[in-house]
């Protein structure tokens, strides 16, 4: 950080006379006040606005809905304390060299159909990786997923009259149909299979 001005000592808590000094940071431009040595050897001034402005600059996508993609499909492969890893990395799924960062992903991305709304679908045994993902629906998504066994809309129909009845839980018909509870609540809310 740049030194602007000296501001001379004051007594901390155990008495002892600490120089402090105005600096400036030259990632966010803001004047900060930090003792004379913690100062100089500090590259930033680690503020909120400063580590904001760092993110930022990088690549500008942090916080977008694409950027939120990308770091669920590397939490999903990479990170063993997530809920979804054993779906995932747990299971040899991994992501390709080139989408550890965001940039190649971005531009893949945009270059590949991406658009709000649409979701990444990724071939069931396939990789992240640029042959074997695309942007679908959340329709279409539905329709591939592992174990999905509903193929057809006479099999939706059928779960929603099942559900009609009032004699099954949306649980009770996930493990009929060996779906999910939310594939099933999808499905009778006319999400999906419309």
């Amino acid at each position: 950080m740049e030194l602007i001005k000296t501001l001379g000592t004051k007594p901390n808590k155990n008495n002892i006379l600490i120089s402090w000094a105005l600096f400036k940071c030259p990632d966010c431009l803001q004047e900060v006040i930090k003792q004379l040595g913690h100062g100089k050897s500090a590259k930033s001034c680690g503020s909120a606005k400063c580590k904001k402005n760092k993110t930022n600059y990088k690549h500008g996508g942090f916080g977008t809905r694409l950027y939120k993609i990308w770091t669920g499909i590397k939490d999903r492969c990479l990170n063993s304390n997530r809920n979804n890893f054993p779906n995932y990395g747990g299971r040899g799924i991994t992501i390709c060299n080139e989408w550890l960062e965001f940039i190649p992903f971005r531009d893949w991305a945009l270059s590949n159909g991406y658009a709000e709304g649409l979701q990444i679908h990724r071939e069931n045994d396939g990789n992240y990786e640029p042959d074997s993902c695309r942007w679908v629906t959340l329709k279409e998504n539905c329709r591939h997923r592992r174990g999905q066994k509903i193929k057809n809309m006479e099999m939706a129909n059928e779960i929603r009259d099942l559900h009609k009845t009032g004699n099954y839980t949306q649980r009770e018909l996930a493990e009929k149909y060996s779906i999910s509870r939310q594939a099933i609540s999808d499905i009778t809310n006319n999400r999906t299979w419309k």
